[in-house]
């Protein structure tokens, strides 16, 4: 009698396209957003008070399947608060995920701090993953980095943002201006 209840209830849960479906393709048709907001300001506060980061966007999605949440976040602009008197460092996109203290950045990635220890800096890439609470991005996509001493070029980069440390990690190529 059980084995057939178990049939019968299988029979129930799964229509046969949902069988012939792999399970990551399953899941990913059966989700849908927990949330959706638009105008969205998020601020994070350090335990002391003071601000972190802020990130705008002009919309958030978020999903979760139980033990994962994770956002969509369309043209995200994000704030990271030095502990420092410095200027904080600025970085936006078109596109983000962001999941937990990660955000991860898509398509016509920008970051940039005005005022730096060696003046302003700019740098470009397809794809730039944040640890907002580390203060700590890397990507291993090609990278370009604007300052007023030159251009250089790059394939993969880590950044401790609070500390302004940025290593360039191959096929490194730099112009000098002086």
């Amino acid at each position: 009698m059980s084995i057939c209840s178990a049939l019968i209830y299988g029979a129930l849960q799964y229509s046969p396209r949902d069988m012939l479906l792999s399970d990551e393709s399953a899941k990913a048709q059966k989700q849908f957003p927990q949330s959706y907001m638009t105008g969205i300001v998020d601020r994070t506060y350090s335990n002391n008070g003071s601000l972190k980061h802020k990130m705008v966007a002009r919309s958030v999605t978020s999903f979760s399947n139980g033990t994962i949440n994770r956002s969509e976040v369309d043209h995200p602009h994000v704030t990271l608060y030095r502990q420092s008197s410095t200027e904080p460092w600025q970085l936006s996109a078109k596109q983000g995920t962001s999941v937990s203290n990660a955000i991860t950045l898509r398509d016509n990635v920008q970051v940039w701090n005005e005022k730096g220890q060696y003046g302003w800096v700019t740098l470009t890439t397809d794809d730039l993953t944040i640890d907002t609470d580390q203060q700590y991005a890397h990507t291993d996509k090609p990278v370009t980095m604007r300052s007023e001493r030159g251009t250089t070029r790059a394939v993969g980069l880590n950044a401790e943002l609070d500390n302004g440390r940025i290593e360039l990690l191959s096929e490194v190529k730099a112009t000098y201006a002086p």
